[in-house]
């Protein structure tokens, strides 16, 4: 780690500060924004959009992918579109989007929700597939309501699935939101990477990218692997 920070320094000399800034100079502007209160309304905005496109993504593509498993109807149907949507460029998505909803809060998400929603999809639909078919049996004898079957049967199989979609998902999701804002929404991190680039400035672009990453980072440290770790707690009891 040391050894790359020096090399990183001794390039940076080669260059203006404003296109390749040395790691200390990089500091200080990532410190210059988190010292501007403009700042964490700009941050807010951008989370919000990430989370609300996330958690619809992760409700709809559950759900896809678990009825996928579960009925060999809906699996031929889906199949096809699920890998659509999974080679259709990412960008173009960011486009459509502004065509159809212009500068307004429903383009970012509605990007995030096509893009993250059929790798959630794809990832349920192959835990839904690898379900203890005898457990679903025997709930069945005992006849198991289709929710006593869903919260007590389905979910507690598909947790490591969910977790893993979830994970991927929230990694895809704050990368397609930046993108898709700084084509579609007035404000936002996204906006803001794309105000310095046509600035050249690439410092300060470098600046809201790294602060961005380091605030993802500690949301999935502090939240998503806590969470992980207390569900799947049970593992670490069964072990001992």
């Amino acid at each position: 780690m040391i050894g790359l920070l020096v090399l990183w320094k001794a390039v940076s000399l080669f260059f203006l500060p404003t296109l390749l800034p040395s790691p200390a100079e990089l500091l200080a502007d990532i410190v210059a924004i988190f010292s501007n209160p403009s700042a964490y309304l700009v941050i807010a905005k951008t989370l919000e959009r990430v989370f609300i496109g996330l958690i619809l993504s992760m409700l709809i593509g559950s759900s896809i992918g678990l009825v996928m498993g579960l009925r060999r109807s809906v699996e031929s149907f889906f199949d096809s579109w699920i890998m659509v949507l999974l080679t259709f460029p990412a960008i173009s998505w960011a486009f459509l989007s502004v065509l159809w909803f212009g500068l307004s809060e429903i383009a970012p998400i509605f990007t995030v929700v096509l893009i993250v929603l059929p790798y959630v999809a794809m990832n349920v639909w192959e835990g839904t597939k690898a379900l203890d078919k005898e457990i679903t049996d025997m709930a069945t004898v005992f006849r198991a309501s289709r929710f006593l079957l869903l919260r007590k049967v389905f979910i507690p199989q598909l947790m490591p699935y969910i977790f893993s979609s979830l994970r991927i998902s929230f990694a895809l999701s704050w990368k397609i939101a930046l993108v898709s804002e700084a084509f579609g929404a007035s404000r936002g991190v996204g906006k803001e990477l794309m105000y310095w680039f046509q600035g050249t400035r690439a410092d300060m672009m470098l600046a809201w990218g790294a602060s961005f990453i380091v605030l993802m980072v500690l949301i999935d440290v502090l939240v998503l692997r806590r969470w992980e770790n207390r569900v799947f707690s049970w593992r670490q009891v069964m072990a001992t």
